[in-house]
């Protein structure tokens, strides 16, 4: 999950560097955008603490992999929604 999310997490910014300099600006795809660093740090931080109860680890990572899941399912949507949105737009 480190890793991916390192991963997800170095591709969001170039993604969004590729909708700053675009004359249509969709808030719908920035909100995705800062949803998903939202998310992916979120995640990435709480894979790395080690400051959890120790007594009931299940509950804390079951939550961690829901943050890191659902960061992982923005990030595409985002990606899917800026694709459909350039191809509407070049026609």
């Amino acid at each position: 999950m480190v890793t991916a999310s390192g991963i997800i997490l170095g591709f969001v910014p170039n993604f969004a560097t590729g909708l700053v300099r675009r004359d249509n600006k969709s808030d719908l795809i920035i909100i995705l955008i800062l949803l998903t660093t939202l998310i992916g740090i979120v995640s990435l931080f709480r894979v790395l603490n080690h400051n959890y109860d120790r007594e009931n680890p299940t509950k804390y990572y079951s939550k961690t992999l829901k943050f890191f899941i659902s960061g992982v399912i923005f990030s595409f949507s985002g990606g899917l929604i800026k694709m459909l949105h350039t191809l509407v737009l070049s026609q």
